[in-house]
């Protein structure tokens, strides 16, 4: 089974298994947090000692968002082991990640200074400043699965462009209101700069990425995981319950069932 016909289930690893609670998933992120909370500060410490040579900032963050999605999923984890392996196994995807949207960045960025500074010459000028806006919105979404993606399922690297595309519009609520609390987070950490720069290098970017990768996943599981797995399921006779839509963390005050956390099934199974 396959979203948009696009996805290669080849990496292994456990699948869906059903929701074994209905926490909110509002407060059940916080909870989660704080229950992880030194462990994500000793993530931020670790990403960052990985970042420091430039060319390693792609494989850094693979390794970073396998972390956060195993938190995030609840799933056992040994932390500098499993961020190394994501490390080594998605260096080559999450590498050409970066570079590709660090180039794509900078050229919408000094478009948009470009177009803003020569506004005055006609309304006109406002179109393609807009189009540059929508870009980087776009491109700012699209960072919300990418490496997700590469760190879960099997994929060619322009599928993973294209199913992230996808994903920024699919989930246009959930990563609206995601990006909203990043801003929340990240505001003050700039506004205060350089004040807060232990806050930064202790839990700033660990924090930022648990929102994001909290938020983001269950779409990963709706739109991937889930419909394999209820092929499967029918395949061999078995009752499949419908995956709930879903949400974003801070909108929806129902009691929603989470994410479920994987059992290993079947053949050229995904998530791993």
């Amino acid at each position: 089974m396959a979203f948009f016909g696009l996805f290669n289930y080849n990496k292994p690893g456990p699948g869906v298994d059903k929701g074994e609670t209905n926490k909110n998933r509002f407060f059940f992120f916080f909870e989660l947090y704080f229950r992880k909370f030194w462990k994500l500060l000793e993530l931020n410490l670790l990403f960052l000692l990985c970042c420091i040579p430039i060319v390693t900032i792609g494989p850094a963050i693979a390794g970073f968002t396998y972390i956060l999605r195993n938190y995030a999923d609840e799933r056992p984890t040994f932390l500098v082991s499993d961020f190394f392996e994501a490390f080594r196994k998605n260096w080559k995807q999450s590498t050409g990640l970066f570079f590709l949207d660090l180039a794509v960045s900078t050229v919408a960025i000094l478009s948009l200074m470009f177009y803003w500074n020569n506004a005055s010459e006609g309304a006109w000028m406002f179109l393609p400043l807009g189009l540059c806006l929508l870009v980087l919105v776009v491109m700012f979404f699209m960072r919300y699965y990418a490496y997700l993606m590469a760190v879960t399922v099997e994929l060619k690297f322009r599928h993973i462009l294209k199913n992230a595309l996808i994903f920024a519009f699919l989930g246009l609520r959930t990563n609206v209101i995601t990006t909203f609390f990043i801003l929340l987070v990240t505001f003050p950490l700039v506004w205060f700069f350089p004040i807060t720069v232990p806050v930064i290098a202790l839990i700033g970017f660990s924090t930022i990425g648990f929102i994001a990768v909290y938020n983001s996943y269950p779409y990963i599981i709706r739109f991937i995981v889930a419909p394999h797995e209820k092929k499967l399921r029918e395949e061999r006779g078995e009752d499949f319950e419908e995956p709930q839509e879903p949400e974003s963390i801070f909108t929806d005050m129902g009691s929603k069932e989470r994410p479920a956390k994987g059992a290993r099934s079947g053949r050229n199974k995904v998530i791993r």
